[in-house]
């Protein structure tokens, strides 16, 4: 028989009805059968199909009679504000399981990510695309691939509020401003064939008033909290799901699945988790209650995020569970085996705030916010993170822009300086599209450091495989708050593959004495003051940089770098070949030898001196004896003579007094 079963929960009530163009929305005709006492509620209606609209009439035990839509509808109608459409289960004709295969093998502690975020709705409101037309496939492809990303991650794609993406109206319905699913899946199928991610935003944590399907879906609280101290997030006013209930969860679970399942997505990025998990979130003393322990954990939460990620590895372990969380919950990218929540990565929102506190600053007054700049990786070990300029966090190219101190060129270096330290910072990496895209004067320049960014990114494992492991940073100088300065180098797991970074966060150009960890050679691969990028073109030029023993920033050996005011280089380390080494040993010996020449005829020249001084002063000595001897004989002469003198003069006086 042609026809559609319809179901729903809607516990406690007293009818509930399918009412659609079918039956002309009369409540009376197609009344729903209760099959279990938690309150799920059936029916099949012959001869309905695809294209009808239809909704839910329930009559509460009150008497009120209301309508809900489907919580599960795939299609919202356009026509009927509050109706879904019947839809057949989209048909597509997938070509990426390669690419599925490939992407469960991939170890996400080791593998690069790099995330251009996008809005659908701002990419569509941009080009006037026709539901059938190909060419958003085209064109996010060019986007994604043009600026070097290999993920992409879609805000919302849901039915959603218009004014808030986020406040998602219909679960299980894409957006009617994206088209049909068909259309959206062959996005993906292309994204897929070309390497390409895709992650999607998941809003789990709450949902608006404006979702009809949910919002006192049976007449009274049932998947929002019913508690006044959980029922609604402050801040926001958005509502909470009721955790505590296995059919809310499910709800949820499904949903996951459903998207991963039907859409071949590669991952979903949870919305703020603190706000779930913390009862005491932005919430006053006396405006909440302690869990059944006298703690702040909403313990249904905190189960509900480590279910509903087990479920998802469960069904493919390539899958990426992505969250943000505010308020330092711990472990949430541990496993839930080892006390976790389970999250493959965690947003690092503090690296973007402290990030922009230091950058807000003129630089004649950085220095005293360098602690803000250095203090990421005192804890970044501590989670799996990811390292975003989401729209969020800064906004499109205008708005981060517009906080940089400085004239339009300054501006503009402190922007090319933002993205590249992202890029080189240990983390996975998130940039809005909105700072791809730009006004048409900045667009060739800051799309080719976007290119250039990435392809080091990709090209070089020591920017990406050890992000997780200590031994994959080290800093060089840290402390150099004054200068505005710092350097550090990144690790691989071969050593050659080692890259030094130096930053000049100053407003005036330097040149440093920069410590290196290696003795050899280093060679400049970016430098984000290149005249391509739209610099003033201070670089130190592709000649090899030779290390010299002269100690600097504690290490033995040291190099010579100039840096441009809010610029930012990499170096690759480029160690000695077998033949440099031979010619260096030679020219060592050769030095060597030269040096025990120059020793021997500085100790023989010594000797000589030595030998010549001796000589003379023995001539001195034997002409001051002399000297003295004769002093001496005169000294007695003269003394002789006055002893007689007195002598004389005493007789004379003896003869006078005698006569």
């Amino acid at each position: 028989i042609q026809g559609c079963s319809f179901a729903i929960w809607a516990p406690f009530v007293a009818r509930v009805s399918v009412i659609g163009s079918f039956n002309h929305f009369d409540g009376r005709i197609h009344q729903m059968r209760e099959v279990d006492p938690c309150g799920i509620y059936e029916i099949f209606i012959p001869d309905v199909g695809a294209g009808e609209e239809y909704c839910f009439e329930i009559k509460s035990k009150a008497g009120d009679i209301f309508r809900r839509e489907d919580p599960f509808a795939f299609v919202k109608s356009k026509k009927n504000e509050g109706c879904a459409l019947i839809t057949n289960p989209p048909e597509m004709i997938w070509h990426d399981d390669a690419f599925l295969q490939s992407r469960k093998k991939a170890d996400k502690a080791e593998m690069p990510l790099s995330i251009c975020e996008i809005s659908p709705d701002l990419f569509l409101a941009d080009r006037k695309i026709a539901e059938d037309d190909v060419y958003l496939s085209e064109a996010l492809l060019h986007l994604v691939q043009e600026n070097g990303f290999n993920a992409v991650e879609f805000m919302p794609v849901m039915e959603h509020d218009d004014a808030d993406p986020y406040a998602v109206t219909n679960f299980f319905a894409l957006s009617s401003k994206i088209g049909r699913m068909e259309h959206f899946m062959k996005v993906i199928d292309t994204l897929h064939r070309n390497g390409i991610r895709v992650i999607l935003d998941f809003p789990a944590t709450f949902f608006s008033e404006k979702n009809q399907s949910l919002f006192r879906a049976n007449g009274s609280p049932l998947y929002e909290y019913a508690e006044p101290t959980k029922e609604r997030q402050p801040k926001s006013g958005y509502l909470t799901f009721d955790f505590g209930r296995k059919e809310v969860v499910n709800y949820l679970l499904s949903c996951a699945l459903y998207w991963c399942s039907l859409c071949h997505v590669d991952g979903l990025r949870i919305t703020d988790i603190a706000k779930i998990i913390y009862l005491d979130y932005d919430r006053p003393p006396g405006g909440w209650i302690p869990n059944i322990y006298g703690g702040n954990q909403n313990l249904e939460a905190e189960d509900f995020v480590k279910t509903l990620n087990q479920t998802v590895h469960k069904k493919d372990s390539g899958i990426l569970m992505i969250t943000k969380e505010t308020a330092n919950w711990p472990k949430v990218t541990t496993s839930a085996k080892e006390g976790g929540l389970g999250f493959d990565y965690k947003w690092n929102s503090g690296w973007a705030r402290d990030f922009f506190a230091y950058m807000d600053n003129d630089p004649l007054y950085r220095s005293g916010h360098h602690n803000e700049l250095v203090f990421s990786l005192i804890y970044h070990y501590t989670e799996h993170f990811l390292l975003s300029f989401s729209h969020e966090d800064i906004g499109g190219f205008s708005e981060m822009l517009s906080r940089m101190p400085g004239d339009s060129k300054q501006k503009e270096a402190g922007v090319r300086f933002a993205i590249a330290y992202l890029m080189v910072h240990p983390g996975r990496k998130m940039i809005f599209r909105g700072v791809c895209e730009i006004e048409a004067d900045h667009e060739k320049h800051l799309r080719t450091l976007m290119q250039d960014l990435n392809r080091l990114y990709f090209e070089h494992p020591a920017l990406y495989e050890l992000d997780d492991a200590e031994g994959g940073f080290e800093w060089i100088n840290s402390m150099a708050a004054q200068e505005c300065m710092m350097s550090f180098v990144r690790h691989g797991k071969k050593e050659e593959d080692m890259l030094l970074v130096v930053c000049n966060m100053a407003g005036i150009p330097r040149e440093f004495t920069v410590g290196v960890p290696r003795d050899g050679k280093y060679t400049e691969i970016l430098n984000t003051d290149a005249k391509e990028y739209g610099g003033n073109g201070l670089e130190n030029g592709t000649e090899v940089l030779e290390v010299v023993k002269r100690e600097a920033d504690g290490r033995e050996f040291s190099i010579q770098v100039k840096v441009a005011a809010s610029s930012l280089l990499v170096l690759r380390f480029v160690p000695y070949t077998a033949q440099e080494n031979k010619i260096r040993l030679i020219r060592h010996e050769t030095y060597v030898k030269m040096e025990e020449e120059q020793d021997e005829s500085r100790e023989a020249l010594r000797k000589k001196q030595e030998a010549e001084e001796e000589k003379l002063l023995a001539e001195l000595r034997k002409k001051y004896e002399l000297e003295m001897s004769r002093q001496e004989e005169s000294i007695r002469e003269k003394y002789h003579k006055i002893e007689a003198e007195k002598i004389m003069h005493i007789v004379k006086a003896s003869a006078k007094k005698t006569e």
